[in-house]
């Protein structure tokens, strides 16, 4: 069975919703998992080499001004050269949560990271979405 890797994109050292959802998410994710957190730049490293044998990278990330996090635009451009380098055919998940009622609030992010897979030769499988209301 294939590794997944669960990717925190939350800026915040700990209680972060996408941490929590990320930790949801993972019970119901069948397999080997691995939980990883992208705050620095110092996370990228470890976390391209968890991706060398994983064939499913779930990103669980805040909706910031309609679209990701800038820390984690730098590592998907950093990504997608690592993986087109490797040879990395990944599916790719998102889980993106705001203080929206409005789930529609997360299309401009989705179509981001629809538009990053098709660059990286990534597979955009499913979004799966959660509100979470403050």
């Amino acid at each position: 069975m294939e590794k997944t890797v669960l990717i925190n994109c939350s800026p915040k050292r700990k209680l972060s919703v996408s941490g929590f959802l990320m930790k949801c998410a993972g019970i119901l994710i069948p397999g080997k998992k691995e939980y990883l957190q992208l705050r620095t730049p110092a996370d990228r490293r470890p976390i391209l080499q968890a991706l060398k044998d994983a064939g499913k990278v779930v990103f669980v990330t805040p909706l910031y001004v309609d679209s990701v996090p800038s820390h984690m635009l730098s590592f998907m451009r950093e990504m997608e050269d690592f993986c087109r380098e490797n040879g990395l055919r990944l599916k790719v998940y998102v889980i993106a949560n705001n203080g929206f009622i409005e789930g529609k609030q997360n299309e401009s992010l989705m179509r981001v990271m629809e538009n990053f897979c098709a660059r990286g030769g990534l597979e955009f499988d499913e979004i799966m979405m959660s509100v979470v209301c403050r």
